[in-house]
């Protein structure tokens, strides 16, 4: 199928939205302070989309059960990890089955996955918090903001669902 294109009228919605909880400040920390948190809660799956994210709690030692990168960072190079265990296209601005299939299938996996996303994987964030058992925590940055986190929780899936509902298909 056709992926799925996010409308302009969405786009200043998602950029400056959060569907969890933001952590601010330095980056370090910031993974810290997460860290502490999936301690304590010990959530069924941990996923971070975003390479610098991805990076600074690499750095930290803690490697989710999904890692979703693509090697670019404010839309400029990343050197990010090299290892991926599966890689998929997905456009700027769009979801593809493809890739919600990765997701889907990489969650099942009984060890930590990583995904390699040539194109851009910032919106596969949606997707992950729709795929992801529920407590689960998907994380991601906010550029400017810090770290957010989300906990996969039936409200929040219903939302994420409604504004993917609002994407259209490419033809």
């Amino acid at each position: 199928m056709a992926p799925l294109r996010m409308p302009e009228r969405l786009r200043i919605e998602l950029s400056s939205k959060s569907f969890g909880t933001i952590f601010s400040g330095d980056p370090k920390a910031n993974a810290e302070h997460v860290l502490k948190l999936i301690k304590s809660r010990h959530p069924p799956k941990v996923i971070i989309v975003g390479d610098f994210t991805l990076k600074v709690f690499s750095d930290s030692g803690f490697h989710p059960d999904l890692g979703i990168f693509d090697k670019r960072t404010k839309r400029s190079a990343f050197v990010g990890p090299n290892d991926f265990n599966e890689k998929i296209s997905n456009p700027a601005g769009q979801i593809t089955d493809e890739a919600v299939a990765a997701i889907r299938r990489l969650l099942s996996a009984p060890l930590p996955s990583t995904l390699f996303v040539e194109g851009e994987e910032d919106l596969l964030a949606l997707p992950a918090i729709v795929q992801a058992p529920k407590g689960s925590f998907i994380i991601y940055g906010l550029p400017g903001e810090g770290i957010v986190v989300v906990t996969a929780d039936k409200k929040t899936k219903e939302k994420i669902n409604d504004l993917i509902s609002q994407f259209e298909r490419t033809s």
